[in-house]
């Protein structure tokens, strides 16, 4: 049984920036700034993110609505 997600649910920095229309930075921001925000660091150094998409809900910061 495979239990992973699939990928359309995980989504790039730069897909969740362009759906809050803020820099892709900003997204990083936020997952270092939110530990309870469903991200998968990806690479060897961990710097690469993919964002769950129920984040979109949640509202980027986690406050329900995104700051930039």
């Amino acid at each position: 049984m495979n239990t992973a997600a699939p990928a359309e649910e995980w989504l790039t920095a730069a897909q969740v920036a362009a759906h809050f229309q803020v820099n892709p930075r900003t997204v990083y921001r936020w997952a270092a700034a939110d530990p309870k925000m469903r991200v998968k660091r990806l690479g060897p150094d961990g710097r690469t993110l993919r964002i769950h998409a129920s984040e979109l809900e949640r509202g980027g910061n986690g406050q329900g609505t995104p700051t930039a």
